[in-house]
């Protein structure tokens, strides 16, 4: 089963040497291919000769066209090469590949018909941040000790974020792909969405993974700053893709960063990449 599963990284700006999962395929005697999606401007691949692994394949996108276009260049391969599933994984994601015997295991137990997704926590395990509660697209974690696991999660008023999805192909092709103009922020939530037409529930894999969120890192005003901009784009593009109103998720991280760092800054990010863009 390995050989009809392939995993997808995207990186942006990393060291081969930060990207856990390489070495974790390198090490291994799994027959699974692995692609990294490099977004970067200069190429990583070009720190180490020691990539030469069959199993490894690499694509340079000196462009950064987004995790949208990543997805959608991964299930392309995926489609071609007759695999089953796609594996997504977050950069920074510790993923044991171990932990592809419990999809496998779900996988062959509920089929092609389903998306299947692990419990994503903070590293102290205080929080799970997906799956989470959606309301006017804001997401809102749950307590990690109050959650219980269900095998089939009702998706309705629920998103999950997109590290660790676990995508049949035929899922891929019914929900149409990513959509490529959401290059970050709102990405999985699009993709989300989209299944919900044809299906109310997903499969929870007894899986944890460990994720942060931005801002969760402390004080870091350009890189919030800068991450709000694809916030902005992200939600823009949401709104117009799914004739929904996500004015309100925007409007509060506005808010929260104009407290945050006592700056007019993200009023004007919010006019120029959410306000104007939706007007283009």
């Amino acid at each position: 089963m390995y050989n009809n599963i392939l995993i997808s990284v995207v990186v942006f700006n990393k060291s081969i040497a930060d990207i856990p999962i390489i070495f974790e395929l390198l090490s291994s005697d799994i027959n699974v291919e692995l692609i990294i999606y490099d977004n970067s401007t200069d190429p990583i691949i070009a720190e180490s000769n020691n990539l030469n692994h069959k199993h490894l394949m690499y694509y340079h996108d000196e462009n950064n066209s987004g995790v949208s276009q990543a997805y959608n260049h991964s299930f392309e391969y995926a489609l071609s090469s007759n695999k089953s599933a796609v594996l997504i994984l977050d950069q920074d994601t510790y993923f044991l590949l171990s932990n592809l015997d419990d999809y496998i295991n779900a996988f062959n137990e509920y089929g092609d018909t389903f998306i299947y997704a692990p419990i994503v926590c903070d590293k102290n395990k205080s929080k799970i941040y997906s799956p989470a509660t959606l309301k006017n697209f804001i997401g809102h974690c749950s307590h990690y000790k109050k959650f219980n696991l269900p095998k089939l999660q009702d998706i309705n008023g629920i998103s999950v974020i997109n590290s660790g999805l676990f995508i049949p192909v035929t899922i891929f092709e019914k929900v149409g792909g990513y959509n490529p103009n959401i290059k970050l922020d709102f990405s999985d939530v699009y993709f989300i969405e989209k299944y919900k037409e044809g299906n109310r529930n997903l499969v929870l894999v007894d899986v944890e993974l460990n994720h942060s969120l931005s801002g969760d890192e402390g004080m870091n005003r350009v890189a919030e700053l800068s991450r709000f901009k694809f916030y902005c784009e992200g939600a823009a593009e949401l709104a117009i893709s799914l004739h929904k109103s996500t004015l309100w998720s925007v409007i509060r991280r506005m808010l929260r960063l104009n407290i945050k760092y006592l700056s007019f800054m993200p009023i004007s990010i919010f006019f120029n990449y959410y306000v104007l863009r939706k007007k283009t």
